[in-house]
């Protein structure tokens, strides 16, 4: 049964504090008499079956079709002007004429001496909210296929200009056996968010919406949201769905605000290592704080948790002949976009999860720009870039240097005996620094730097071409394009840049701007890993593991791990003592397994945490047997979301 799901919070936007409400805001037994005599003969207004900040919702039996319905009213002491009370029926129409399967229909609307209500289905099932408190984090599948089923509802209000505003677990119902997403209270955020003086407050002085929910903007108080704002909501659900808590948290409402707008979530990776690579990589760019760099529509977060092997809601990406150089399209010059600070991820774990946040760093935060030869960050130190080619030259004579200006007071040189003029020596003039593609871009001339590199790239240098990729990929001074980043990608790839062979390999691993080629992936990759590209050694570790694009080789894939786990790649030292623990690729080894599982533990892996505990609880790995330390760990991995750890941090510490 519907429980009723609650309606939109109200914040205190003086004191940023959520208004809380006494029995006695709620509705008296005289309204309940108004109710019923508002819908009549043919509906039996039955018990109270939910509560939330704005609304009660009420079991209503249809006598003419033998069929439960819910009401959910709206509490009078709302002081509901006409002015909302009109936009609560306007709202209630918009949303009444979505037709989608996920979507909770609008059956009727009605007022009663004030009191504002909707007439809707029963839906028979439980909010995702009470599935959550009752079973914890979902599997990542099927916490996918909720997310997939509430963007597909939300593209569709989007379509038809409805903004949710309230997106939280609370209204995501799911129906039946297989928990269908049912979507409700559309409209309601906004119906009750406005005021004759004050936009974006109620008439009593309250901002609308959950806190831990709302997006950046919205936290901020900007009345005019967009679908961007609901993307932002859903990616949190998604995030809490898969971790089992919420990106951003607070002693106080005002503190998961300024959270909201400012905060950097942790990585879903590093919480949940098995977690699918294209849902990873979705929620993570969904979770951005600008609106700009979340996904352009619910179908683009929809196309990207789908994976690149499933995209029925777009076009699919066209790669560009390799064998031609595009030509730029150069647009005006502007800065370049501001992004968060990328935070690094680990490559490898549970899944393909190295291959997603490649995607993800290429193609929502991208490298950063190239810098001048003489820092050249944009090439890793065990990478010896090739050297921009030669610019054509021209020879001409300079004109002879023009007599400088006497000036007042300066003393001038004497005549010469035999007549001659006087001789002066001239100081050599300082040779002007002609543009490059590389002074272009530290310049943020992004016209030129688009014409140098492409021209500088033709001409066989490999710095200038992976330069040219870069900014295809961000958009920076050339409207965006993946395909052209690949092309040029692999010019450098061609002229021996391993970075570029990296980079273009991660490309065809998730066929971003190419088609998918796991072979092609590996043979790239691998050839970065061999040249030291460190970013590839986990990736190449996971799929020699898996046997992607390659043979499966645990013996591979441990040396490369190890590799990976010696620079610090946390995930890879989790992975190597998981090998090690049981003599995959290795000689079983539980001192081993121990060292690196405490390696992991420290830079915070759950799983590493929960091995490492349970290593101290049962004394194996060269641990003294101790209870209380093992419980420490168990207790850190709990509380990142582990299941494994909560269930045995509770079952160890029941009275």
């Amino acid at each position: 049964m519907m429980c009723g799901s609650q309606t939109p919070q109200a914040i205190d936007k003086h004191t940023g504090e959520t208004k809380t409400y006494s029995s006695s805001d709620r509705l008296p037994s005289q309204d309940k008499a108004r109710l019923q005599r508002s819908l009549g003969g043919n509906y039996e207004l039955g018990k109270l079956i939910g509560r939330g900040g704005f609304a009660e919702v009420f079991l209503v039996h249809d006598k003419r079709l033998k069929r439960d319905l819910a009401l959910k009213a709206l509490r009078p002491d709302l002081m509901l002007s006409d002015q909302l009370l009109t936009r609560f029926r306007r709202e209630a129409e918009t949303v009444a004429a979505l037709r989608h399967p996920h979507i909770v229909p609008i059956y009727d609307i009605g007022e009663a001496d004030g009191i504002a209500y909707i007439l809707m289905p029963l839906i028979q099932g439980e909010s995702l909210r009470a599935l959550l408190l009752r079973e914890g984090p979902r599997p990542p599948r099927e916490a996918g296929r909720i997310l997939l089923e509430a963007a597909d509802a939300l593209e569709a209000a989007h379509e038809a200009g409805v903004v949710h505003r309230d997106i939280k677990p609370e209204n995501i119902m799911l129906e039946g056996k297989g928990r269908r997403v049912q979507l409700m209270d559309f409209g309601i955020a906004k119906a009750i968010d406005t005021s004759d003086a004050t936009p974006g407050l109620t008439s009593t002085g309250m901002l609308v919406g959950t806190p831990h929910y709302m997006s950046p903007e919205q936290a901020a108080g900007d009345t005019h949201l967009d679908h961007r704002s609901d993307q932002y909501s859903l990616a949190v659900v998604g995030f809490q769905m898969i971790t089992g808590s919420l990106p951003f948290d607070g002693e106080s409402t005002r503190a998961v605000l300024f959270q909201q707008m400012v905060g950097v979530p942790k990585s879903l990776r590093d919480l949940v290592p098995d977690v699918p690579v294209p849902l990873a990589f979705a929620v993570d760019r969904a979770l951005a704080k600008e609106p700009k760099e979340r996904f352009p529509s619910m179908a683009a977060f929809a196309e990207a948790m789908a994976g690149p092997d499933a995209m029925p809601l777009g076009s699919p990406v066209v790669e560009a002949p390799a064998a031609v150089s595009p030509t730029p399209t150069v647009i005006q010059d502007r800065p370049a976009p501001t992004r968060p600070r990328a935070r690094w991820l680990p490559w490898a774990g549970l899944g393909a999860f190295g291959i997603a946040v490649a995607a993800f760093l290429l193609t929502r935060n991208g490298p950063p720009a190239p810098q001048p030869a003489a820092s050249a960050p944009v090439a890793p130190a065990t990478v010896t870039p090739v050297p921009p080619g030669p610019g054509p030259t021209t020879t001409s004579v300079p004109p002879p240097p023009l007599p400088k200006p006497l000036v007042a007071g300066a003393k001038v040189p004497a005549k010469r005996a035999d007549g001659a003029a006087p001789t002066t020596t001239a100081k050599p003039e300082q040779p002007v620094a002609s543009l490059t593609c590389q002074t272009a871009i530290t310049g943020r001339k992004w016209t030129d730097a688009v014409r140098l590199c492409a021209a500088e790239g033709d001409r066989g240098s490999a710095t200038s071409s992976r330069a040219l990729a870069t900014l295809y990929q961000k958009g920076t001074g050339v409207d965006r394009s993946d395909s052209a980043a690949a092309t040029w990608f692999r010019k450098a790839s061609s002229a021996g840049d391993a970075q570029s062979a990296f980079r273009l390999g991660v490309m065809y691993a998730t066929g971003v701007g190419v088609t998918q080629n796991d072979v092609e992936a590996t043979a790239l990759i691998r050839k970065a890993a061999d040249a030291g590209v460190e970013d590839a050694w986990p990736l190449i570790a996971e799929r020699f593991e898996q046997g992607l694009g390659t043979k499966r080789s645990d013996q591979d894939a441990a040396t490369w791990y190890r590799k990976a786990a010696e620079s610090g790649n946390k995930a890879s030292q989790y992975n190597l003592g998981e090998m090690f623990s049981r003599g995959r690729g290795v000689e079983k080894s539980e001192q081993e397994a121990a060292k690196w599982f405490s390696k992991a533990a420290e830079q915070g892996h759950p799983g590493a945490q929960y091995q490492f505990g349970m290593m101290y609880i049962r004394g194996r790995g060269g641990l003294a047997k101790d209870e209380e330390v093992g419980l420490q760990w168990l207790d850190r991995a709990a509380a990142q979301g582990h299941e494994d750890a909560k269930k045995e941090v509770a079952k160890r510490r029941r009275p």
